[in-house]
């Protein structure tokens, strides 16, 4: 197996940042889930299905957006 060119600097891109918070909430989620659920009450009813939507509508639009110069 061998790693992109830029593997240390990935962090630097967004779609991996929403990637690591996506898994903290799904976690989250996971250990909790009274506690998840409270969250997602507090939401309108018409806005709960949109948050899947909103997390991965977020993550592929900031995939394929350009995040800096590849020399950085």
């Amino acid at each position: 197996m061998q790693l992109i060119e830029e593997a240390r600097q990935a962090w630097r891109f967004a779609s991996v940042r929403l990637a690591v918070l996506a898994g903290v909430v799904s976690g989250w989620a996971a250990t909790d889930p009274h506690g998840f659920a409270k969250l997602m009450d507090s939401l309108p009813e018409e806005v709960r299905p949109l948050v899947g939507v909103l997390v991965a509508g977020s993550a592929i639009y900031t995939r394929l957006i350009k995040q800096g110069d590849k020399s950085v």
